[in-house]
C-alpha cells in the first residue's frame, strides 16, 4: 500500500506531531480534461468529455470494461457508514460486470474486481486515519506540498519500483497520481504488478483508489506496462467518478 507522507515532512509545525507512518492506486485525463468538473453537479458533463476523448482518440486501447461504463453499464458504491471509511462519506462507480468484495486488511474498505471476482485487474479503496491529533485541520496550501510529485514518490511502498508522480484535484482537493511496479511471492510463486494510485486527504483520513494489473505470474515489464495502457483509461473514470458526499452541502 502507499505510505503517508508525512513521517520526516519539512513542514515542522505539522510534521513534528506525526511521528509514525500508515502502511497499506498515471490518471490521463482527469488533472488536464475534467478538473473544472469538480462539482457533481458538472459530472454528466465530465463523463461526455471524457466519452468523446477515449473513442476519438484511436491511440488508446478501448477495453469492453471502457465501453461498458461510459455507456452507464455501472454500479455504485457507497462508503457512507462503512466501519473501514473513518467517516469519510464517498461514493464512487465502478462497471457492472467487476465485483464488489470486503478487504480483508484492516484499511481497506472495498475491492472491485474484474471478470465477476476471478480477474486480474483490481481497484481497492483504502483510508487511513493520518498519525495527527483529533480536529487538526490542513490547509489547501499544505496540501498542495503534500501532493507535489517529489513528495508523492516518497509515498510508494517500500520494495516498489517507482515509474511516475504526478499532482492533481479530486473533487476540487489537492490530490496525487503515483504508479510503480512491485514484485511478490504469493504461496511461493513470484508475481508482479503494475499499480496505479490516486490519493486525496479529506479532513484527517488519507483516502486511496489504489488501482493494479496483473499477469498472474511473473511477467516481463514490458507486458504490464502495456496492459495498464490498456486500463488506464478505465480506471481514470472510476477515479473521476468519486463524489464526496457531505462537500457539497
Amino acid at each position: 500500500m502507499v505510505n503517508t507522507p508525512f513521517a520526516g515532512h519539512r513542514r515542522e509545525n505539522l510534521w513534528t506531531r506525526t511521528k509514525t507512518r500508515a502502511n497499506q492506486a498515471e490518471e490521463i485525463f482527469v488533472h488536464k480534461y475534467l478538473s473544472p468538473f469538480n462539482r457533481p453537479m458538472k459530472r454528466i458533463a465530465a463523463i461526455l468529455v471524457l466519452q468523446a476523448f477515449l473513442f476519438s482518440n484511436m491511440a488508446l486501447a478501448i477495453t469492453p470494461a471502457v465501453k461498458e461504463f461510459v455507456a452507464g453499464n455501472r454500479a455504485n458504491f457507497s462508503t457512507a457508514a462503512h466501519p473501514k471509511s473513518n467517516g469519510v462519506n464517498m461514493v464512487l462507480s465502478y462497471p457492472n460486470t467487476w465485483l464488489a468484495m470486503e478487504g480483508e486488511r484492516p484499511h481497506i474498505v472495498q475491492k472491485f474486481v474484474s471478470d465477476g471476482g476471478k480477474g486480474l485487474e483490481m481497484a481497492t479503496i483504502v483510508a487511513n486515519t493520518l498519525p495527527v491529533p483529533a480536529g487538526t485541520v490542513i490547509s489547501e496550501n499544505e496540501l498542495r506540498e503534500i501532493f507535489m510529485p517529489a513528495e508523492i514518490k516518497g509515498m510508494m511502498p517500500s520494495g516498489a519500483t517507482f515509474i511516475d508522480a504526478k499532482s492533481t484535484s479530486i473533487e476540487g482537493l489537492p490530490a496525487g497520481i503515483l504508479e510503480y511496479s512491485v514484485r511478490q511471492d504469493r504461496a511461493g510463486i513470484p508475481i508482479n504488478a503494475r499499480f496505479i494510485s490516486y490519493v486525496f486527504i479529506y479532513g484527517t483520513t488519507m483516502v486511496q483508489l489504489q488501482c493494479s494489473v496483473s499477469t498472474g505470474q511473473l511477467a516481463p515489464l514490458a507486458v504490464l506496462a502495456r496492459k495498464m495502457d490498456d486500463f488506464k483509461p478505465l480506471f481514470s473514470l472510476i477515479a473521476n467518478s468519486i463524489v464526496l458526499q457531505d462537500r457539497w452541502k
